[in-house]
């Protein structure tokens, strides 16, 4: 029953398509409105490797990270369109020799028309009727930034680095845009993992940092696979540049690939890419958690073979499969011994009340009561079929390849 005096919000998440990796795919948006239930999509050509949806704090805008070394903005005042209204190459700016150094993330000011991102070496602020000429704010002392979150104040930003193409990078930074360019302005943490996402608090000058861990053959970051170890979740007092609490976990802890990560009721809440996973850590104690198992029913996953086909063909692409089955054993330690990703997108909606999910792997929406993990909701979205020159077409979910959701974020309505 659709209760339309309920809490309302819409739900965006980035597509990268039908692979494996999420790395290498296409460029799209889904949306997602509650309580209407109402499910919106668009895939755009010319772009490649979706990733991360910024909207602007009004909703009206958005910015498409990808990692195809482009800015994309794109209107979203009307759900059923959702169309590009600029897009500039950031080789314009700074050239790029790694297809993985991309402005993937970015931060909105208030006033709907300003935004901060990364390209290249540096942090620059944009304005979006002159996306050729951002303002420099100085370097970021980081290989390749990729997720930006800035304090209430927006002062202070912390920023993850995926590292170069033959290096862990293991280091975030935390950058105080207080001071006056050329100033040095970034300050780098080195840390015991590479760091890829990051989230700040919603009140408070402190940040938290979660490890994405990886294993390589001759450090070949390119190619890489989940590893099974331990993870960490690093409290960072951003007004120091200092780590002041440290949450980790033994391997068998199902929160490996971490991808959306964010702060709601002094609880953290960690959507785990390798585990199907959501993961609740109360940050009063630094300690407690809660797991969301977010499987889907047994019927959705013997049928979606048209995926777990495309799958193994991507791990044996990646991999040979007879000189590389320690590699193997360690993805399929961090999957539950099962051929899927997992959940790349989690939000808690803008009152708190719901927490959003979306199965990469399954193709799967699902809403579930924030506070007692009681699911309200679920659906399988369309699944994707491209033809040659044409704008994909969309099935019933189980009978075809996924979308690829990857981050996302919720705006009230």
């Amino acid at each position: 029953m659709i209760l339309m005096d309920d809490e309302r919000f819409s739900f965006y998440c980035a597509l990268d398509g039908v692979h494996l990796d999420g790395l290498i795919g296409s460029c799209g948006i889904l949306r997602f409105d509650w309580p209407e239930r109402k499910t919106f999509i668009q895939h755009y050509f010319g772009i490649s490797g979706a990733h991360n949806v910024s909207l602007s704090p009004d909703g009206s805008l958005g910015l498409l990270g990808n990692f195809s070394q482009q800015i994309v903005l794109l209107d979203l005042r009307r759900a059923e369109k959702m169309q590009i209204v600029a897009r500039q190459s950031t080789m314009h700016i700074e050239e790029c020799p790694y297809r993985l150094r991309a402005n993937t993330h970015h931060l909105w000011y208030p006033d709907n028309e300003t935004f901060l991102g990364a390209v290249g070496d540096n942090i620059y602020r944009f304005h979006i009727d002159q996306l050729r000429q951002p303002e420099n704010l100085g370097p970021h002392r980081l290989e390749n930034a990729h997720e930006l979150r800035w304090d209430p104040t927006r002062r202070y930003v912390l920023i993850g680095d995926l590292g170069p193409e033959d290096a862990a990078a293991r280091r975030v930074a935390v950058f105080d845009l207080s001071h006056p360019y050329p100033a040095k302005r970034s300050t780098v943490i080195s840390l015991p993992g590479t760091v890829w996402h990051c989230c700040v608090h919603p009140d408070k000058p402190v940040g938290y940092a979660l490890t994405y861990s990886f294993s390589t053959e001759q450090e070949n970051y390119v190619d890489w696979a989940p590893a099974y170890t331990r993870e960490y979740i690093f409290e960072i007092d951003l007004s120091t540049a200092k780590i002041s609490r440290v949450w980790s976990c033994g391997s068998e802890f199902p929160i490996h690939l971490n991808s959306d990560v964010g702060v709601s009721h002094d609880r953290l809440y960690v959507a785990s890419g390798g585990s199907h996973t959501v993961v609740e850590i109360d940050l009063d104690n630094f300690d407690e958690s809660r797991v969301l198992n977010c499987m889907p029913p047994l019927w959705l996953r013997i049928f979606a073979w048209r995926q777990r086909w495309m799958n193994l063909k991507g791990a044996a692409a990646r991999r040979a499969t007879l000189t590389n089955t320690h590699v193997i054993a360690q993805t399929l330690q961090v999957t539950g011994n099962r051929m899927f990703d997992g959940i790349y997108a989690a939000r808690v909606s803008p009152g708190g009340k719901y927490l959003v999910t979306g199965n990469r792997g399954y193709n799967r929406l699902a809403v579930y009561e924030r506070e007692t993990f009681k699911k309200r909701y679920t659906k399988v979205l369309p699944s994707r079929r491209d033809r040659y020159r044409n704008q994909p077409t969309y099935k019933l979910g189980w009978r075809g390849h996924h979308l690829g959701l990857h981050h996302a974020e919720v705006t009230p309505r």
